[in-house]
């Protein structure tokens, strides 16, 4: 427990108490950006899987790059780990050419990332379930 009563919780994908540490304890605000991040990740996936179907390297790369973005507040590692190579790659294959030849690597980056974001929401609603019973 914290000093506050709080259940410490730093779970493999990500780490909430850092959150609430970095917020001063404050656990509403926690839970407000565990609840926008909750809502807001299955359209950034779904950005990031209709850039990558498309081949549309800008779309991409934004999406990947709010994706690592999000997953940082949350300590999220192996996520901002994932996107970080997916958004090298993407880097890597400029033209259109390279990235049909990569593209076949890129859903199989795509799908680890999706499952990763997907363990970090378990996490946080497992977590946060557990504050409001």
């Amino acid at each position: 427990m914290s000093e506050n009563g709080l259940p410490r919780f730093q779970g493999g994908y990500c780490n909430l108490d850092y959150l609430l540490q970095n917020l001063g304890r404050n656990e509403e605000t926690a839970m407000r950006l565990v609840g926008l991040f909750l809502e807001n990740y299955p359209g950034l996936l779904e950005r990031m899987m209709a850039a990558l179907e498309a081949t549309d390297h800008a779309a991409l790369k934004n999406a990947l790059h709010d994706i690592r973005s999000s997953c940082v507040l949350f300590s999220g590692h192996h996520c901002v780990d994932l996107a970080k190579r997916f958004e090298d790659s993407v880097r890597m294959h400029p033209s259109r050419d390279d990235a049909l030849r990569a593209k076949a690597e890129w859903a199989s980056m795509a799908d680890a990332l999706c499952n990763c974001l997907n363990c970090m929401a378990a996490e946080m609603k497992s977590h946060f379930k557990g504050l409001s019973d």
